[in-house]
């Protein structure tokens, strides 16, 4: 008996209790009651990725046990999906994103009839059935597995402190995480007006250069820079001065080493806008030139994986390709973390709101951040783990393990209303 055929037998006998098997059968139940016609097309997106692929499987499995012969669609986003679906003659179209959002399993997205109506006037309309599929099942060990997670870390409440490291005399432009000196603790590296300055890991401040390249002709009235620490140097760009510039530390600090290469974060290069606190959508990754779908304020690196932030608030996560959807809502002052030591990171992120004395920071599940950019929402419609109101507007934001336990600080530089700021630690509670 084919694989196919042994799930279309457990699909028609009905759900085992599974939460992917409960999920499909939700998702067919409503395409039936709707009354879709096949041959239907089914688009599963969203993370994580086996789980996605399973669920897509045991749906199409369960509509073909109500004769409605489902055909996979393997499209970059759910628009394309659409297209394909009717480019191939199908008469309907599921598009589903699955997301973990412990301690449930949830999926979200629609059935459409991918038949149009030609004759309907100038503009062709879409005529048939459409549906809203919508379903959370508490996620079992399978899904869990799948995930890469283990129930007990994935079900535990996520208990952060946040606290004060430094007070700043100005506005900090851009913020790096690294163990500068080799003493197996990192240290934090804060680009505030034209100087670098360092502090340890308790707040003291170890050390102070200032930038000495030339100035920006087309300079920025906003801090707006980036620090990235590549092969034991620390690179420096402002976009306030004209070049990138390059630090080495010695025993007394930082001491520049001279002009550095264009700015960029791990195998990621940028281009400055001039006058602009943001860098092009023109990027390269790992030698491949991408074009984001706006200009970039803020990204933020972990492992094969990127948050990028826009100036207008639109964020989306990234794996060495260009985003085609993206969720609004998002501020600079956002990064990824691993903050409850699982190895998988959470989003932190900053609200994108552009005035006022507070500010509000999230932590999001990944699989819940992915969920609402897939469909193009917002970022208050992804369930949060963690949040927090704080004084000032968090502009900038790093990751990295600050006190050596092998678990992720978050370090948030904020912008208060006089024109100073400060640096705020979030580590998970002891």
């Amino acid at each position: 008996m084919s694989l196919l055929a042994a799930l279309v037998l457990v699909a028609a006998s009905g759900p085992s209790g599974s939460s992917l098997e409960r999920l499909a059968a939700d998702v067919t139940r409503a395409v039936s009651t709707a009354g879709f016609e096949g041959p239907i097309g089914v688009y599963v997106e969203g993370s994580p990725a086996p789980a996605a692929r399973v669920l897509g499987t045991l749906v199409m499995a369960s509509l073909s046990a109500r004769l409605l012969a489902p055909v996979p669609i393997t499209a970059r986003d759910a628009t394309e999906a659409e297209r394909l679906a009717r480019e191939q003659g199908l008469r309907s179209l599921v598009r589903l994103t699955l997301a973990l959002e412990p301690p449930k399993l949830v999926v979200r997205g629609d059935a459409l009839s991918t038949w149009v109506n030609f004759w309907s006037g100038a503009t062709p309309t879409r005529t048939g059935p459409a549906a809203a599929v919508v379903s959370a099942v508490d996620a079992d060990l399978e899904a869990l597995t799948l995930a890469g997670a283990s129930a007990p870390a994935s079900t535990r409440p996520l208990e952060l402190n946040l606290g004060v490291l430094a007070h700043l005399p100005a506005v900090p432009a851009a913020l790096a995480i690294a163990d500068v000196d080799g003493d197996k603790r990192a240290e934090v590296i804060a680009l505030v007006d034209d100087a670098v300055v360092t502090w340890s890991s308790d707040g003291k401040q170890k050390g102070r250069v200032e930038l000495s390249v030339p100035l920006s002709t087309r300079p920025t009235r906003e801090p707006f820079g980036l620090l990235s620490v590549r092969d034991g140097r620390l690179l420096v760009w402002s976009s306030r001065r004209e070049r990138t510039e390059a630090f080495v530390w010695q025993r007394e600090g930082w001491r520049s080493s001279g002009v550095g290469e264009a700015p960029g974060l791990g195998p990621v290069t940028f281009s400055p806008r001039p006058g602009f606190t943001s860098f092009a959508p023109q990027l390269t990754w790992a030698g491949k030139a991408l074009t984001w779908p706006e200009p970039i304020a803020q990204f933020a690196l972990f492992s094969a994986m990127a948050l990028s932030v826009s100036p207008n608030g639109t964020a989306a996560i990234a794996r060495g390709l260009a985003p085609t959807t993206q969720l609004s809502g998002v501020g600079s002052g956002s990064t990824l973390a691993d903050l409850d030591g699982d190895g998988a990171p959470e989003v932190i992120a900053s609200s994108s709101r552009s005035t006022g004395e507070v500010d509000e920071v999230r932590v999001v599940a990944l699989g819940a951040f992915e969920s609402a950019q897939a469909r193009g929402g917002q970022l208050n419609e992804a369930a949060v783990a963690w949040q927090r109101k704080i004084e000032g507007r968090a502009i900038v934001a790093a990751n990295g393990d600050l006190d050596g336990d092998g678990v992720d600080e978050v370090v948030l530089g904020t912008w208060s209303n006089d024109g100073t700021g400060e640096l705020l630690v979030l580590r998970r509670a002891p």
